[in-house]
C-alpha cells in the first residue's frame, strides 16, 4: 500500500505529460466513456443516478484534462475571477447529479432544498463576477472547453479586447496633460518593421470608449440572464408546474435580455467581444429549449415527438431500435434536464 502511495506523484507526472502530448486520444477517450452512460440508461437498477454519475465524472475529466493540458502547454493566462470560474464550472457539471441523489435519498423534499441552495449559490458567483471583475457576458459554463484540434506547445490565446487593453500598457505609457499614448524605447520593434505610426488604443467604433448607455443596457441585460433562475423557481413554487407563468415569464426574461445585448451590437459592433458574440447566438439557439419544457411540452410538444420516433423506429430495420429507447426514456430525460435553471 505504501509503494502505491509513493508511486502516486509519478504517476499523476506521466499521466500530466500524455495527455499534454496526446490530446486527441484523450479527446476519444472522454467521449468513450460519456457514450456509456447511454448504454446504463434503463438496463440496469438505479440507473438513472448511475448513468447521471457516470457523465458527470466525465464533464469532470474533461475539465480536468483541459486545465492540465492548458498549463503543461501555456494556452492561456488565468484571468481575473479564474476561481470563482472554475467552481461555477464544477457547480454546471454537477448539478443534475446532486439533485438526482439529493431525490433519491431525501425524496422531492430535499431535491428541492439542494436545487434553491445550487441556484442561490450561482446567482451569487455569477453577480460577483458581474459587479467585482466587470464579466459583460457570462459564458455557459464559465470555462468553455478547450479547442484541443488547436493545441500547440507555446501557443497562447487571442486576448480580449479588455485584456488587449492592459497589453498596451506593458509597452506604453500615457501623458499626464494630454493624455497621449507614447511607446516605450525599450519595446520598440526593429527599425526595418518599424511603421512610425502612434499606437491606437482599442476602443470602440468611431474611436470613443464605449458609451455609459450601453454598458448600463448590458448590465441589465445580463442581470435578466442571471436571476431569471431564481425568478423560476420562486413563480414556480406560487403558480405550480403545470401553470403558463412560470414558464412565460422565463421566456420573456430570456427575450428581453437577448434584445438588449443585440441591440448594443446594432448600435456599436465592436462593444464585444468574437466570443461574447457567439455566447449571445448560444443564448438565442438555447430558446429552442422552451418547446421541450412543460407545461409546452406537455400540451404540444410529446406526442409529435413520440409520434416521430416511433415513425422512424417502425420503418428503420436497423437504427429502429435506438428510437424506440428513446421514445422510453423521453419521459425522464425531459423531466431531468430541460429546467429553466439549467440553462
Amino acid at each position: 500500500m505504501s509503494s502505491i502511495l509513493i508511486n502516486l506523484p509519478e504517476f499523476y507526472k506521466s499521466y500530466k505529460v500524455w495527455i499534454s502530448k496526446n490530446p486527441q486520444y484523450t479527446s476519444e477517450l472522454e467521449s468513450t466513456v460519456k457514450w456509456v452512460t447511454f448504454f446504463l440508461a434503463g438496463r440496469i437498477n438505479n440507473s438513472h443516478v448511475l448513468t447521471q454519475l457516470v457523465y458527470s465524472l466525465s464533464n469532470l475529466l474533461t475539465f480536468f484534462n483541459d486545465r492540465t493540458i492548458s498549463k503543461e502547454l501555456n494556452l492561456e493566462n488565468p484571468g481575473p475571477g479564474y476561481i470563482l470560474k472554475v467552481w461555477l464550472t464544477v457547480l454546471d457539471y454537477s448539478e443534475v447529479l446532486l439533485e438526482l441523489s439529493s431525490k433519491k435519498l431525501w425524496n422531492n423534499a430535499g431535491r428541492w432544498i439542494i436545487i434553491v441552495c445550487i441556484q442561490v449559490l450561482k446567482c451569487i458567483l455569477r453577480f460577483f463576477l458581474m459587479y467585482h471583475y466587470k464579466e459583460k457576458v457570462l459564458e455557459n459554463p464559465p470555462i468553455p472547453a478547450l479547442q484541443r484540434k488547436n493545441c500547440k506547445p507555446g501557443f497562447t490565446l487571442g486576448l480580449s479586447s479588455d485584456e488587449s487593453e492592459e497589453h498596451i500598457g506593458s509597452f506604453s505609457f500615457t501623458l499626464k496633460h494630454s493624455g497621449r499614448l507614447i511607446r516605450k524605447v525599450d519595446s520598440s520593434p526593429p527599425v526595418a518593421f518599424r511603421n512610425w505610426k502612434p499606437i491606437q488604443r482599442i476602443e470602440c467604433e468611431n474611436n470613443e470608449v464605449m458609451d455609459d448607455v450601453l454598458a448600463q443596457r448590458q448590465t441589465v441585460a445580463e442581470f435578466l440572464y442571471v436571476i431569471k433562475p431564481l425568478v423560476h423557481l420562486g413563480s414556480l413554487s406560487y403558480f405550480g408546474r403545470t401553470a403558463w407563468t412560470p414558464w412565460s415569464l422565463s421566456l420573456f426574461m430570456d427575450v428581453i435580455s437577448l434584445h438588449l445585448h443585440r441591440s448594443c451590437i446594432a448600435t456599436n459592433s465592436k462593444c464585444m467581444t468574437k466570443q461574447q458574440r457567439l455566447q449571445i447566438s448560444r443564448r438565442t439557439l438555447a430558446l429552442l429549449y422552451y418547446l421541450f419544457r412543460s407545461p409546452f411540452y406537455d400540451r404540444y410538444t410529446k406526442n409529435k415527438m413520440e409520434g416521430l420516433l416511433n415513425t422512424l423506429g417502425n420503418n428503420l430495420p436497423i437504427v429502429g431500435t435506438v428510437f424506440k429507447d428513446l421514445v422510453l426514456y423521453l419521459p425522464f430525460w425531459q423531466n431531468t434536464y430541460f429546467y429553466m435553471w439549467s440553462s
